[in-house]
């Protein structure tokens, strides 16, 4: 238990909470060890590294892709958030399904976690195949009334006609990363996405360029990388889950149930504010970016580099913001709301720090950063400038997630959403100014508007 000093404090009720909290003796509250900074890190350090390694996917997609050619670079930021789109909305159920996990655990009920992974990986399995159905269907019609640059849609079609085929991997991780949150044993998360993450740059390699006997597929074979690697995820994740006994025999996670009306419902009156914020949010993202295609393919391709590094910058923001959220759950589950304040002031301080070790060595060493997205000397120096905003953004970020998932560990998802909506209105209302700051400046000598995205 750590104990922290605090002035004496005023009588209290009997009964009262912080009777049974501070310590008469010694004038201190006695907090529980789920709030330490060091269970914290433990807790999230795996997170962000399973959140570096399943954003290596994407990211290795830009960076190889970009040294094959502009179009293939301004393609896959348009591919890879259309594909984002719907992992987001599935991950909002997930997200959903790890506050339920989390909070039946700080109730001391851990053999109904097997129950809400078992209605978990169904519900995901059937939303795999509808979405997959309806972009085989209608996918290519959807983008060209969405993409006007003829080789850029071309790209992107041929790009994500073999990217869906990852969906169901993709879905049935999200459970396992549900589980392995919700139970604070994050650990099984970080081999499993660093496995992921070392197989999609090792195919990404070779598959786009055509190294050895591999053929040279260039935008399919960026694709099939990543769907081997969501696939080689999702193995890892069962094999170490049935290694663990405790998973069988404590939470039950492989046992099969009754489905259950009851427990759909349950869920999804958890998690549907979260997956509308996440559709919102991430579609508001594409539309975006459908917007910079309109001034040509230059700028949106240094607006995918720039995404990439706002991707890298936020990593650390991420396992916190899970952290969160979980433990949040867990205090609300042991009656013990009083320390969630503080949770979330530690959150921020570790945060901040982390994101400052990945953004003051960007600083000096930016060009040689951005040359591993790209060869082109005009597009390194075009997308500096905007990465500032995105490092000012990313601090902001960090304040702004953990308060946020702090209201959603508590169960509070309708309040998320209604933040989410005001949030995305003043995004909406900012686009216009955006888009014409953006198609004002031109570099002399040339007619394409200038790459910037400030």
């Amino acid at each position: 238990m750590e104990l922290v000093p605090i002035p004496k404090p005023p009588n209290l009720k009997e009964g009262c909470v912080m009777n049974r909290l501070i310590d008469r003796k010694k004038n201190t509250i006695q907090l529980s060890p789920e709030v330490s900074y060091a269970h914290i890190f433990k807790i999230a350090f795996p997170v962000i590294l399973g959140q570096l390694a399943q954003n290596v996917i994407s990211l290795a997609d830009t960076m190889f892709l970009g040294h094959v050619g502009e179009t293939q670079l301004a393609a896959g930021a348009l591919a890879a958030i259309f594909y984002q789109v719907a992992v987001m909305f599935m991950t909002g159920f997930g997200i959903g399904t790890q506050i339920l996990i989390a909070h039946r655990m700080g109730e001391g009920l851990p053999r109904s976690v097997g129950r809400f992974f078992f209605h978990a990986v169904c519900f995901m399995l059937v939303a795999a195949l509808s979405v997959f159905l309806l972009f085989k269907g209608f996918g290519s019609l959807m983008l060209t009334g969405m993409i006007r640059t003829p080789e850029v849609r071309a790209a992107v079609d041929e790009y994500l006609q073999w990217r869906v085929y990852g969906l169901p991997f993709a879905f049935v991780s999200i459970c396992f990363n549900a589980f392995y949150v919700g139970t604070a044993r994050t650990r099984t998360i970080s081999v499993a996405t660093l496995t992921m993450g070392g197989v999609n740059v090792l195919l990404d390699y070779l598959l786009v360029f055509g190294v050895g006997p591999f053929p040279e597929l260039g935008m399919r074979g960026a694709a099939l990388a990543s769907v081997v690697a969501e696939a080689v995820g999702m193995g890892v994740y069962i094999v170490v889950s049935l290694i663990n006994r405790d998973n069988r025999d404590r939470f039950r996670l492989f046992s099969p149930f009754p489905l259950r009306g009851f427990v759909f419902g349950k869920m999804l009156h958890m998690a549907y504010p979260i997956m509308l914020e996440y559709l919102i949010s991430f579609g508001n993202y594409f539309i975006f970016f459908l917007m910079i295609e309109r001034l040509g393919q230059h700028p949106l391709a240094v607006a995918n580099i720039t995404r990439s590094l706002y991707t890298i910058f936020l990593l650390p923001t991420w396992g916190y913001t899970a952290t969160v959220s979980s433990l949040t759950a867990f205090l609300c589950g042991r009656k013990r709301p009083e320390e969630i304040g503080l949770l979330v002031r530690r959150c921020m301080l570790l945060g901040v720090v982390s994101v400052s070790v990945l953004i003051l060595p960007y600083l000096p060493l930016h060009d040689l950063v951005l040359s591993c997205f790209t060869g082109d000397a005009g597009l390194r120096a075009e997308a500096f400038r905007p990465s500032i905003v995105a490092i000012a953004a990313t601090y902001l970020m960090v304040w702004a997630q953990m308060i946020f998932n702090s209201i959603l560990g508590r169960g509070k998802t309708g309040a998320g959403f209604a933040i989410e909506l005001v949030t995305m209105a003043i995004y909406i209302w900012g686009i216009p100014p955006i888009r014409s700051c953006t198609a004002a400046p031109r570099w002399p000598g040339r007619s394409r508007p200038n790459g910037s995205i400030l």
